[in-house]
């Protein structure tokens, strides 16, 4: 219940890969979504606070009552470089860039233990390989460079003036600790950047400051405490309830996250493997997150190269008390497998042949359903338990019926979350929490998820990981 015993008015930002959300959310007993607004994710910083605005804007129009926090949720991996007046000097610097590797190798070779020290796998995706690349390729620009801000941060900023991000996207950047709490000076001094050119890093549960008159652009006073929320998908998994050691959700977007909480983790091996180790967004156990790109990236990917087969469409038509287990089996990575077995190489692929399109629909959401489970079971065993509860989060969940309940034949209870915009609403609710307007306690609605009834599924479950592991040795 509300600290307050009534509703408080609560605003969540969520700044995704493709999409840019705001979310108006009532908080009392319960949660619920008032208004949402949505826009394309720019790729220009500028553009990008601007797109914010806006759909700030249009989610309080009819506000009726003063807004009493806002939370910022983000994408990781992803911000800009800032000159000396906190202009952006380059468009936003995304997970999904393509830079040289060179850069992670020539990084690695001065702290060949930075992955196991800071939770994050060798991959060309954190700030800390963007830094060093920019400071090779464009030696001017970064000798501009004053300040890193990640996507949150720059929102942040805009509405407070003070430069400021929280702990779990301070810890995907490979510049602090796997618990995000503070900024290595040695690795600092391998990218070129100056501490002072970094965000601060908030506490759980700290504000980064209240609003300024600026935000009168978001349609907001000033004086409303501003909070990063975090790492999106660890903010989907914790306002749906994924808290205790055990509880395991499935964050369905652009790209997908298995986020795992443990009160355990094998660091090395785990990032050996590609998985990341942190901490929940509310710092009160670790996590073990698991990425692909494989998930609404896949989709689009099949339905660019096989447009006859309208995959979308077949798929928010079928039917999961009636499902079919396809014996084709498509490796889902349109660019690379994250995890397990890291392979930047692999590529989609496909066995077995379904002749008509209804077929194939059900073999690429097969690939993908199987490609998850491959993740959770890996990261059970990085963890040393077994998950004991599942729970989907996602607009994929809900367009595509069969999703959650084949996702279900887990063997634990599973769960869907309900509420709308569940990483914005999250980021909202976890605002609430830290200015005392709502409980600890309270999560986003959910409801029960009934196993679909699916023959075979666990044989096609040993062609996927037959095919996934003898792939890249053809």
């Amino acid at each position: 219940m509300s600290q307050t015993g009534r509703v408080t008015l609560v605003l969540g930002l969520d700044i995704g890969s493709t999409t840019t959300k705001a979310a108006l959310v009532a908080v009392a007993a319960e949660v619920s979504v008032v208004r949402v607004a949505r826009t394309p994710t720019p790729a220009d910083a500028a553009e990008l606070i601007a797109a914010c605005a806006a759909v700030a804007r249009e989610c309080l129009a009819d506000a009726r009552q003063a807004i009493a926090a806002v939370g910022i949720a983000s994408m990781a991996e992803s911000g800009a470089v800032l000159g000396a007046d906190g202009s952006p000097l380059t468009p936003l610097l995304r997970w999904d860039r393509h830079v040289d590797q060179q850069h992670l190798d020539d990084l690695l070779a001065q702290h060949p233990g930075l992955p196991s020290l800071t939770g994050v796998p060798a991959t060309t995706k954190p700030a800390a390989i963007a830094l060093r690349a920019l400071r090779a390729e464009h030696p001017g620009l970064f000798g501009a460079t004053r300040h890193w801000a990640g996507v949150a941060d720059l929102v942040a900023h805009a509405l407070t003036g003070v430069r400021a991000t929280d702990h779990t996207l301070a810890a995907r950047t490979m510049m602090a600790g796997a618990d995000g709490d503070g900024w290595d000076a040695a690795v600092l001094a391998s990218t070129g950047i100056a501490l002072a050119a970094l965000p601060d890093v908030r506490a759980p549960g700290e504000a980064v400051a209240p609003t300024t008159a600026d935000a009168l652009a978001f349609g907001l006073p000033a004086g409303v405490p501003v909070f990063i929320a975090g790492h999106d998908h660890a903010v989907g998994a914790w306002a749906s309830g994924v808290r205790a050691p055990g509880a395991v959700a499935d964050s369905l977007g652009t790209a997908e996250a298995i986020v795992r909480v443990t009160d355990a983790a094998a660091t090395p091996a785990a990032v050996a493997d590609g998985f990341s180790v942190g901490r929940t967004v509310d710092g009160s156990a670790r996590t073990l997150v698991g990425g692909s790109r494989a998930c609404g990236a896949m989709l689009e990917w099949w339905e660019a190269k096989h447009p006859a087969d309208r995959l979308l469409s077949r798929l928010g038509a079928l039917d999961p008390e009636s499902w079919a287990t396809s014996r084709m089996t498509v490796l889902p990575y349109p660019s690379g497998r994250q995890c397990p077995r890291p392979d930047p190489d692999a590529r989609v692929a496909i066995r077995g042949e379904e002749t008509d399109p209804a077929g194939r629909a059900r073999a690429v959401l097969q690939g993908l359903v199987l490609h998850a489970r491959w993740m959770r079971e890996t990261i059970d065993a990085h963890a040393g338990s077994p998950s004991t509860d599942l729970t989907l989060l996602g607009s994929l969940a809900d367009r595509i019926p069969p999703w959650a309940p084949l996702t279900g034949t887990a063997g634990i209870p599973a769960h869907r979350t309900t509420t709308g915009e569940p990483v914005a609403a999250g980021a909202a609710l976890l605002a609430a929490v830290r200015v005392g307007a709502a409980s600890p306690d309270l999560t986003l609605e959910r409801t029960d998820v009934a196993p679909a009834t699916a023959p075979g599924l666990d044989d096609a479950y040993r062609r996927f990981l037959d095919a996934a592991l003898t792939e890249g040795e053809r």
